[in-house]
């Protein structure tokens, strides 16, 4: 499996990765508004095909009232015919190194369903306990997800996007 991050991913390879979307993405995310992220980690398996995707940015969010820089997760994938192979380890390793090069920030943050929860434990995120507020079609909307977050940000903080999720 080769793991590469660019600032793009080509359609063809979008294509290929969500081409199985009712089974990759949660269907409580259907209808959302979502930002997009600028940077991607991609794994390729041998055939050179992508077989897994991570999606990242910096955003800037108000924590308490306070600007931070956190790093967003979105789009996050594995191929149906990939999964059970360790391949979102790999990708959140490159996420994680590639987020505090480009960022200089160590707090990355995503948004999942509550059945999402304890698979991103693993990956070394916790839920967020506070209040979390993003925009939805210019509306400042509750969060109705589960925020989780990797780094220091207090587990109660009141979070702020000035953006819809990502």
């Amino acid at each position: 499996m080769k793991i590469v991050t660019r600032k793009e991913v080509s359609d063809k390879d979008w294509a290929h990765l969500t081409q199985w979307r009712e089974r990759v993405f949660p269907e409580e995310g259907i209808g959302k508004e979502w930002t997009s992220t600028s940077w991607h980690a991609i794994a390729y398996a041998d055939d050179n095909h992508p077989a897994g995707h991570i999606g990242f940015d910096g955003f800037t969010v108000r924590v308490d009232s306070t600007q931070h820089l956190m790093i967003g997760i979105g789009g996050v994938v594995v191929r149906p015919e990939y999964q059970g192979r360790g391949i979102p380890a790999l990708l959140f390793d490159e996420v994680h190194r590639q987020g505090k090069k480009e960022f200089n920030s160590e707090v990355f943050a995503l948004f999942c369903p509550s059945r999402l929860v304890s698979y991103y434990q693993r990956h070394g995120y916790r839920a967020h306990t506070g209040s979390v507020h993003f925009l939805q079609r210019g509306i400042k909307t509750s969060s109705s997800f589960a925020f989780m977050v990797r780094g220091n940000i207090a587990p109660d903080s009141a979070i702020e996007l000035e953006s819809a999720p990502w």
